[in-house]
């Protein structure tokens, strides 16, 4: 897997951290920000427990999807149809190592030596941290959502990761999403959370019936690939 730039990462970060030190002055719940060489493995495993919110805004993966992985989305491509990916060793694999999101480094993580972090963070490292009193995880990215079903358990994937260590609730993506268009859909997301003061299943639909406002008054496509992607799980409120 290599990882493309995103350019409307930075410009959603930033955004959502604008609307966060807006909605409250008080110095304990300014936003942090990790962008570009910052925004490493080892820096969130050590920064992002004791945060309200966990904004992740980057490529993410599940192997065995058949995203596009076309350059304007967050996805990383075709991972588990291709001739190179061997599916008896990907079937073998604890299904959190499955999925995941690309942090900085990623597409070096050739050269990464047995103790350094190698720019992947999988389900089960996630899993692994102490993220009780989260209160969101957002996943912003590609087929953030997928994972391997199994009978009586349920999807393995991000989402089971963030909630098995400890997080309320997990805003996730169901496919491909667009860059640019995911940013406009975070900022109505946050605005209508921060400003509006909705409980989380009403930002989540707020957000995307704005995004389809728009389209409709754009005369844009209203396919729901732009409007409908994200979902939430967890605490409703």
């Amino acid at each position: 897997m290599q990882f493309s730039a995103l350019p409307g990462t930075l410009g959603e970060v930033q955004d959502v951290a604008r609307l966060w030190n807006q909605a409250d002055q008080s110095a304990s719940r300014s936003s942090h920000i990790l962008t570009g060489t910052s925004a490493s493995e080892r820096a969130f495993k050590k920064d992002g427990p004791g945060k309200r919110v966990l904004h992740l805004a980057t490529h993410g993966f599940f192997l065995g999807s058949q995203c596009s992985g076309r350059n304007e989305t967050r996805a990383a491509g075709v991972l588990a149809h291709t001739s190179t990916v061997d599916r008896s060793s990907v079937d073998s694999e604890s299904p959190l190592l499955q999925t995941g999101l690309a942090l900085a480094s990623a597409n070096l993580r050739a050269r990464a030596t047995a103790d350094d972090e190698d720019g992947i963070l999988t389900g089960e490292e996630v899993a692994a941290l102490n993220l009780e009193g989260t209160e969101w995880a957002v996943l912003s990215a590609c087929d953030t959502g997928l994972g391997e079903v199994r009978n009586g358990e349920g999807v393995f994937g991000l989402r089971r990761a963030f909630q098995i260590a400890g997080v309320r609730s997990v805003i996730m993506s169901l496919w491909p999403v667009d860059d640019r268009v995911t940013r406009d859909w975070m900022v109505a997301l946050y605005r209508a959370r921060l400003e509006r003061k909705l409980d989380t299943a009403e930002s989540v639909r707020a957000a995307s019936l704005e995004i389809l406002r728009n389209r409709r008054a754009g005369r844009l496509s209203t396919n729901p690939l732009y409007w409908a992607g994200f979902v939430a799980a967890g605490d409703w409120k």
